[in-house]
């Protein structure tokens, strides 16, 4: 994986996902579907699916929050053309739990990998910052 940076688009899979959604004709069920998936997983999350998410739930984030997110590198131009109507509460909702999923070590590739970089810390500093751009709170 290319990974230059913290931020939930700083990896070429985060980059590679929102192109895909960008193409897409149902931008919510693209960016629905890795939120999803790692909010209601049981098992051990691999980084692909995590990066993902991580990428989805920031795009909505960013749309709630756009003055949060301005300086956000690498946000997506196609951003501008979403609007807070089209994001459905659910889909806030699994968000927040597909991040707060996220920070959880233990059974989590993307964790495991920042913290033998040394920088589990910060990642999920970053992690939480996002978050509160989903309006954190316990669903």
């Amino acid at each position: 994986m290319g990974t230059w940076g913290i931020r939930p688009f700083e990896n070429d899979e985060a980059l590679d996902f929102l192109e895909e959604v960008e193409e897409s004709d149902d931008r919510s069920a693209a960016l629905a579907r890795p939120i999803e998936h790692v909010a209601f997983s049981g098992g051990y999350l691999e980084t692909a699916d995590l990066t993902e998410a991580i990428a989805a739930a920031a795009v909505i984030g960013a749309v709630l929050r756009p003055e949060a997110a301005r300086d956000e590198p690498y946000l997506p131009e196609w951003l501008a053309e979403v609007e807070q109507s089209q994001l459905d509460n659910g889909l806030i909702e699994t968000a927040r739990k597909a991040l707060r999923r996220a920070m959880q070590p233990g059974d989590n590739e993307l964790h495991e990998l920042w913290a033998e970089a040394g920088a589990a810390q910060e990642w999920q500093a970053d992690l939480a910052r996002v978050l509160a751009w989903l309006g954190d709170r316990d669903d």
